[in-house]
Order: C-alpha cells, then structure tokens, then sequence
C-alpha cells in the first residue's frame, strides 16, 4: 500500500472510536428501522397495485435484518444493516418507477448510516448505488429512472447518483473526523486534569503525613531534653541546699548539656528550612574543626565520642565559614556513631584532591539497603524508617550536609558495600597563609 493511500485511510474516521455499548444503541435503533422498512414496503407495493413478485424486493432485507442480530463480529452486523437500508431505498424506487423523489430516499439512509461514524458503510453503500442503478436499468428499464435519457446511457447516470451520493459522504467523513479529533483532545485534557489533580491530592496527602510525622517526631525528641532539663532544674530548686558542691555541678552539666542538645535540634530545623548559601571568602582550618567537634560530642556522648578516631593532617584548609564547617562534620560524625556497631570505631579522615579536601567518615552498622542509598538524604528520612525510630533523631543530619556542601560547590555520597558505611564528602579547598585561617568554631 502506497504512503498518499495509508495517510487516506489513517485520516478516515473509524466506529471504532464508539465505544460498545454507544455502537450497540445505534446499531439497534438502525436495525429496528431496517425492519420497519418490510411492512411499509409491502403496504407501499399494495397501494401502488405492484404485482406480488415484488416481494422478492423485501425478503433480501428480512435475511438482512436477521444478520445484523445474529452475525458475530461488530463489523459484519454493520454492514449488513447497511446494505439494508440502501437495498430499501432501491426498492421504494423501484416501487414508484423511478420516481425523482424517491431517490431522495437515498440521502435518507445516508444520513441514518452516519450514526455509525465509520467510512467503511459509506463506502459499501455507494459501490451498491452505482452498480444497482447501472444493472438493474439493464434488467428492469424504468424500474431506476424517470427519465427517458437515463435510459440511453444507465452507468453514466449510476455514476452521477454515486458521486452525489459520495459528496454527501465525504462531507459527513469531513465532520465526524473533526468531532473524534476534537473528542480525543477533549478526553487528554480531562485524563491530564484528573491526573492532577490525583497527583495534588497525593502531594497533599504526602504533606499531611510528613506534617504529621514532624510533629511525632519533634515532639519525641525534643521531650527527651525537655524532660531531663526539667528534672534536674526540680532537683536544684528543691534540694539544692541539701546537696554537695559535686551533686550541684553535676546537675548543671547536665542541664547545660541537654540544653545545647536542644539547641542542636533547632539549629537542624532551620538550616533544614533555610536556604543554604556557599561563602567561598572565608578560610577554615578542617583539623581545628574536627577537634572541636570531637569536643562537643564528648560533651553530649563521652562514651560515644572516645570511639572517633580522627586522622585530619594539618593544613588541610576548606574555603567555607567555620560554622558551615562545623555543621558538616558533626552531622556525620553524630550520623556515625548513632548508627556504628558497639565496639566498633568510627573513622574520620581527610585527603586533598586536587582543587578538592576529601573528607571521609567510616563506621560498621546496619546495611544500607539499595532503595534508602537514594533517599537517605532527603530530608527527614532515616535508613530505618520503623515507628519505633530505635536510633532517634530528626533524619535531617545527612540532608543539611548535602545542602552545605552543594552550596558551596561541593558533593557527597554514600559508599561502602555491607556493614562498612563510609560518607565521602568533597569540600572546596583553599590555599592561604596561617594567620588568615579563622578558628574554629563549635557552633
């Protein structure tokens, strides 16, 4: 088949767009009138004192009524329906010899076979027009024309009948091409606003439930502090005369403790929901930082803390505030240690690369599944997702880590296979003279 003819036929509208039980309603309505054509054309031969073998006019379409209940397939039930009703346009004209106005019976059933929406009807019903008007004047002369010239020339006329007939045709292929096209338009559109308005609802959802496991969560950790700051604050008002200089100051420890806990925690709520931004203007010495660091987490955790071997060089210099620093290697190293097998050490180290300071932190715990090593740093989100959160925490240590650095247009990842877990992160190194290092920072 050429491409001009495909692009014809591909441009053609098809019943198939109507859907079953839409096709099977005009079907039926088609079908109903086919069988009343029967009897109106019997009474319409009586009247007209035709003689009785005008009934062998009328059977073909009681056979063809009852094909269009009982064939199998949609297509062929169509067609004979078709066939049909033109068979009874031809015999209302042979009826009346010829009449002129019969033929307009044509354009009748024309418009009826349009409920179908199909080309292929049209085009079995204008093939029969043009070889019943051309055969028939043979057989039955003036049984199809009036007109005396007709009669001359029977297949000239045959075609001018069909190309009316076609004309017609195409001009409701025209219409129906446009309905479907613009139908299909009309259905993507309402398929795309369903779809988003599905997926607004399950935005929606989602932020319900983050909402609502934030609220669990902060909660959770922020009584925790709470708690113990309460507790030993009650302890000081109500027994402190009562307690020696060692109960006393172990007491406020501990309240000062829980207290930059606390501190944390909201730090990690604002940085979570702050926009990062990178200053590469200042120089930060990273041992200093870590020093620091390993100094807050033996306030927080000793027993935590003496597990972090450290093994930063000097003069490794990052081009990032202290705090932003600061920040990054806590966050890791807390990650760590929570998250380290008991008995197990926890690495920190660093190297340079090139224009880079590659800052690693390794711990031995739990595996890391595939499916978390893409979603651990999002915010909120912990490679142990239990109600039970038996490791605490926000889930927002990893995540301001990634916005830290990115910000200052460095990367992380997750690497390690098994329970050795190493956070590799590359921070932009920088170049400078001792006494231009700024200090660090325990922010």
């Amino acid at each position: 088949m050429t491409q001009p003819v495909e692009h014809v036929l591909a441009a053609l509208p098809r019943g198939n767009s109507l859907d079953d039980r839409s096709w099977e309603r005009r079907h039926r309505l088609l079908l109903w009138l086919l069988v009343a054509h029967v009897p109106a054309l019997l009474v319409a031969g009586w009247l007209v004192g035709h003689s009785p073998h005008h009934l062998l006019d009328v059977a073909p379409l009681a056979i063809l009524a009852c094909a269009g209940i009982w064939l199998p397939r949609r297509g062929l039930r169509t067609g004979a329906v078709t066939l049909g009703l033109v068979m009874s346009a031809a015999a209302f004209v042979h009826l009346t010899g010829g009449a002129v106005e019969a033929h307009f019976h044509y354009f009748v059933v024309f418009g009826l076979i349009g409920l179908y929406q199909d080309w292929r009807p049209y085009l079995l019903a204008v093939c029969y027009v043009v070889v019943s008007h051309g055969l028939l004047e043979r057989l039955y002369p003036g049984g199809i024309y009036s007109d005396p010239r007709a009669l001359e020339n029977p297949w000239r006329w045959a075609m001018i009948h069909g190309g009316f007939l076609l004309a017609a045709s195409v001009g409701q292929l025209v219409l129906w091409r446009i309905v479907e096209r613009q139908r299909s338009e009309a259905r993507q559109y309402y398929t795309a606003l369903y779809e988003g308005e599905h997926a607004l609802v399950e935005q929606m959802r989602q932020a319900q439930q983050l909402k609502d496991e934030l609220i669990a969560i902060v909660g959770h950790e922020f009584r925790t502090p709470l708690t113990s700051i309460v507790g030993y604050a009650q302890t000081l008002t109500a027994r402190m005369e009562d307690m020696d200089r060692r109960a006393v100051k172990a007491s406020a420890t501990a309240i000062t403790r829980e207290a930059k806990r606390l501190t944390r925690l909201v730090a990690n709520l604002l940085a979570a929901s702050e926009e990062a931004t990178g200053d590469v203007d200042h120089v930060t010495d990273l041992a200093g930082v870590s020093d620091a660091v390993i100094g807050d987490l033996d306030e927080l955790a000793p027993a935590l803390a003496r597990r972090v071997n450290v093994s930063v060089p000097a003069g490794h210099h990052v081009a990032m505030r202290p705090e932003a620093v600061h920040q990054v290697v806590f966050n890791l190293l807390d990650n760590a240690v929570k998250f380290s097998d008991q008995a197990t050490e926890v690495g920190l180290t660093s190297r340079r690369d090139e224009q880079m300071v590659v800052l690693e932190v390794t711990n031995v715990g739990p595996e890391i599944d595939e499916a978390d090593r893409g979603r651990i740093f999002e915010a909120f989100v912990q490679a142990d997702s239990s109600d039970t959160r038996r490791y605490g925490g926000l889930g927002l240590g990893l995540h301001i880590v990634r916005k830290v650095v990115e910000a200052h247009g460095g990367r992380v990842g997750l690497f390690g296979e098994g329970p050795l877990v190493i956070f590799r992160t590359w921070l932009p190194a920088a170049q400078v003279s001792p006494q231009l290092v700024a200090p660090a920072s325990s922010a």
